[in-house]
């Protein structure tokens, strides 16, 4: 009588004489198993659903030795999302490796809770404290539990997203370090790096992805195709126009922050009749060399005057 699976039947005639002792006197696994849970005075077995063959013999041997036998829950597999049985080949399997990878604890925990079990049918994020107030074993499933990482990758980034900036920072510092050229000096540029992390955290999916998120703003030349900083329906003429108008508009800006770069930029789309997706888009080419990037004028206050001029002036020659 599974605490899972309900009442499971085995045929006895499948049931061979098996093993016990070995030729040398050294008991096998099932005697060994047995008589160890017995001693240890387990009251419930809770193991992969692929031990449960072995469970009849188990049963038997608890009766021929007189013991009363533990309760037995069998859990379901883990496979990946290909439906087969997980491996080296579906991503890390060691917690080390994840860890290195930049998951935090607490999804990491909150995300292996959910495979096979859940409280119901909508609530994916539970801190430890609940998952040990609504664990029970009721709630298990019986059928194989897939292991998503695009769902873990979710999962910790709504974690990052909840932590404090002192936390985020104290916790990314290490990937910077390992990871952005000239890693060492970002001590000096603490406060630096502290306007940068809120832009990144709302971004990032993984501690070890920051450090890629966010090296366009520590390294002086981008790298990028020219191409890209022509936007849809422009042509590069229409390009070149956008950014000696936004360079010239910005250098003679005095309060280079957020809500001064939009009223700038906005405005001066409608003068150049582009949309302003296109000339925010060819902007965003040039400051950070992505098409994708936190918001643009949080960025553009981030980096500072001086250095979005230097790489406006840089993507024109590109040009």
């Amino acid at each position: 009588n599974d605490l899972i699976r309900g009442e499971v039947v085995f045929d006895n005639n499948t049931l061979d004489d098996f093993i016990l002792l070995k030729s040398d006197g050294y008991p096998t696994y099932h005697l060994a198993n047995v008589v160890d849970d017995h001693l240890m005075e387990i009251s419930h077995v809770l193991r992969a659903e692929e031990w449960l063959s072995s469970t009849p013999r188990h049963l038997l041997l608890y009766r021929a030795l007189g013991f009363e036998p533990p309760q037995f829950a069998h859990l379901p597999m883990l496979l990946g999302t290909d439906r087969s049985k997980l491996s080296k080949r579906h991503g890390a399997v060691s917690i080390t490796e994840y860890r290195e990878q930049g998951y935090l604890p607490e999804a990491m925990v909150n995300f292996l809770a959910l495979l096979g079990w859940s409280l119901d049918d909508r609530t994916e994020i539970l801190s430890r404290e609940e998952l040990i107030q609504s664990f029970s074993l009721e709630r298990i499933s019986r059928t194989a539990a897939i292991f998503n990482r695009d769902k873990l990758n979710w999962m910790n980034g709504v974690y990052i997203r909840r932590l404090t900036a002192a936390e985020f920072f104290q916790a990314v510092e290490p990937y910077l370090m390992m990871n952005i050229p000239a890693g060492e000096a970002l001590i000096a540029s603490e406060e630096y790096v502290r306007d940068i992390l809120p832009l990144i955290q709302e971004r990032a999916r993984t501690l070890a992805e920051v450090a890629e998120l966010a090296q366009f703003f520590f390294i002086d030349q981008l790298d990028y195709e020219p191409g890209l900083l022509v936007g849809e329906n422009m042509s590069r003429q229409s390009a070149i126009q956008a950014l000696k108008a936004a360079q010239n508009r910005l250098s003679q800006l005095e309060e280079f922050d957020a809500g001064s770069l939009e009223a700038l930029l906005r405005p001066l789309a409608v003068e150049l009749g582009l949309k302003t997706g296109q000339l925010f888009g060819t902007l965003r080419v040039a400051v950070t060399g992505r098409t994708a990037a936190p918001p643009l004028f949080q960025t553009m206050a981030v980096l500072g005057k001086e250095r979005c001029l230097r790489r406006i002036e840089a993507a024109l020659a590109r040009l």
